[in-house]
């Protein structure tokens, strides 16, 4: 497979939710109005997180040169979608749960940006200097 040259200015969008009680961030930037790259970020910050946060930037890393490379984004979102890492919450009816994990959270965003009525967001000229 050939590898898809990254131009240096790349158009993006951002997504932030919430995995448990952590705010996890989603860039998906595009190449030709396809997603070609992926960066997460969470503010995960008890001992221990510094494995969470190289393991939400392992999975960014290794699906961005997937996409880079011709892997469809469904073949993510397939294999994605529903992981679960965040255990139901007893007694909180306030706290609604949907997104389960942030592999999870990365597969919902691509589910949205595949859709037929995405609009990428557009590479302006200005951006380049």
């Amino acid at each position: 497979m050939d590898k898809l040259q990254r131009p240096q200015n790349v158009p993006s969008q951002t997504w932030h939710d919430y995995v448990g009680h952590h705010r996890v961030s989603i860039t998906v930037g595009f190449i030709g109005n396809k997603p070609m790259e992926v960066f997460m970020k969470t503010d995960v910050s008890h001992e221990g997180a510094v494995c969470e946060r190289a393991w939400i930037e392992a999975l960014a890393r290794s699906m961005s040169t997937g996409l880079r490379h011709g892997v469809p984004p469904e073949v993510y979102i397939e294999q994605l979608i529903n992981i679960t890492c965040v255990p139901e919450f007893r007694g909180n009816e306030d706290v609604a749960l949907t997104i389960k994990s942030p592999a999870d959270f990365l597969a919902r965003v691509l589910t949205i940006v595949v859709g037929k009525d995405y609009i990428p967001p557009a590479y302006h000229k200005e951006h380049t200097k």
